[in-house]
C-alpha cells in the first residue's frame, strides 16, 4: 500500500471517529454510560492516533520501509 492510499484510509477513519465522538456531545447518546465509556477509552485515543499518523506519515513510512544495504566499492 502506497503513502497516498494510507493517508486516504487514515483520513476517512479519522472523520468517522470524529463524527462518533461528536455524537456523544450533541445527541442523546451522551446520556448512555456505555457509549461514553467507549468514547473516552476507545474512540478518542484512536482519533488521536489517526491524527498523529497523518501528521507524521513520512516518518512512519521511513521507519517501516526496509533498509537497503549499501554496496561497498
Amino acid at each position: 500500500m502506497n503513502g497516498k492510499n494510507i493517508r486516504l484510509v487514515l483520513r476517512w477513519v479519522h472523520i468517522a471517529l470524529a463524527l462518533l465522538v461528536g455524537a456523544s456531545f450533541y445527541s442523546p447518546l451522551g446520556n448512555n454510560e456505555a457509549y461514553l465509556t467507549v468514547t473516552i477509552w476507545g474512540l478518542i485515543p484512536a482519533l488521536a492516533i489517526t491524527g498523529i499518523g497523518m501528521w507524521k506519515q513520512s516518518l512512519i513510512m521511513k521507519l517501516l520501509k526496509p533498509k537497503r544495504e549499501k554496496a561497498y566499492q
